[in-house]
């Protein structure tokens, strides 16, 4: 806006940033637009990234912030929240325009316990594109194996790690308290005739299943009032979902057979629900099944958080679906 005050909000930024060596970054731990108390340090140095790239793009606070941002990927390829990501990356554009790191000319290659495993060439035809690398034990070692990734050539290569693992520990289950809980049942959709037309009675799930029969799946959240909540139910592997549920028609319609989310998505593994504005107290969902294959499934526990409290979530228990 050419406003003659940007020159001293420069220069208060740089005064108030935190640094070592290598990184700068901007510390937050409030969430204004949300209104609650989150660490909100990367988005606050994205947009001091942003502002520095356009009132002083020679800063060297610019390369160190952006090396801060690229490190601080909390879940390997992208940041906390969806909202955060979005931020980052809204700050970091103008930077990439400002420095011309999207035109490098570089080999890159990664070496487990000095072997090499993959080389690629990063130009600007293929900088964008994510080199897939699957390790085979063959090439690990037991106890500690050190990763190398170097660099030959023009341009600035970031990298960061995810590491992904599975636990049927039983303190992954049950986990909530009186702010966030979340309970999960099954009922079977038994049909009978209705003069000439079949409807559904809901008993509760208590054996076996049979292929062919249909589920509802009901999922009860209680808590304190929260916004942006997701509910990420896994479903069996021997089922799959009703997408039209409309067209079960109930003998007797129970309170919670009520659609009160904000949006639900089927995925090819669970159910995802979100409701933008969760009030405190008890809000029930429901979603159905059908069950087609025979066998004994373990289904992993329902989980519900809010999207961007990354510290509060609540799970259920697992438990096991057997098909005959």
């Amino acid at each position: 806006m050419k406003d003659a005050r940007a020159t001293e909000i420069a220069t208060a930024l740089e005064q108030l940033v935190q640094q070592d060596a290598e990184q700068a970054w901007w510390t937050a731990s409030r969430d204004q637009m949300l209104d609650f108390s989150e660490d909100a340090t990367p988005e606050a140095t994205a947009y001091t990234v942003k502002f520095l790239s356009h009132q002083r793009p020679n800063s060297t606070l610019l390369p160190k912030a952006a090396l801060w941002l690229m490190n601080h990927r909390n879940e390997g390829y992208w940041w906390s929240s969806t909202k955060q990501t979005a931020m980052v990356i809204y700050g970091l554009t103008d930077y990439l325009k400002a420095t011309g790191e999207l035109n490098p000319n570089m080999v890159a290659t990664v070496l487990v316990n000095d072997v090499p495993v993959l080389t690629k060439k990063l130009d600007r035809a293929t900088a964008l594109g994510v080199p897939e690398l699957t390790l085979d034990e063959s090439r690990l070692q037991p106890g500690v194996n050190h990763i190398r990734v170097l660099t030959t050539g023009q341009g600035r290569l970031y990298y960061s790690t995810r590491v992904e693992y599975y636990s049927s520990d039983d303190k992954f289950q049950k986990t909530g308290n009186t702010s966030l809980n979340i309970l999960r049942e099954y009922f079977k959709l038994v049909p009978t005739k209705d003069g000439e037309k079949i409807v559904y009675d809901l008993a509760p799930l208590s054996g076996p299943a049979a292929s062919g029969d249909s589920l509802a799946v009901r999922l009860t959240v209680t808590g304190s009032e929260w916004k942006y909540m997701m509910l990420e139910d896994p479903i069996p592997s021997g089922a799959e979902f009703i997408e039209r549920d409309t067209s079960y028609e109930l003998r007797t319609r129970p309170p919670w057979w009520q659609y009160f989310f904000t949006r639900r998505e089927l995925h090819d593994d669970r159910m995802a629900i979100f409701q933008t504005y969760f009030p405190q107290g008890q809000q029930q969902y429901f979603y159905l099944l059908k069950v087609v294959n025979p066998g004994v499934f373990q289904v992993s526990p329902a989980r519900v958080q809010p999207m961007y409290n990354s510290g509060v979530m609540a799970t259920t228990e697992s438990r096991r679906l057997e098909v005959k």
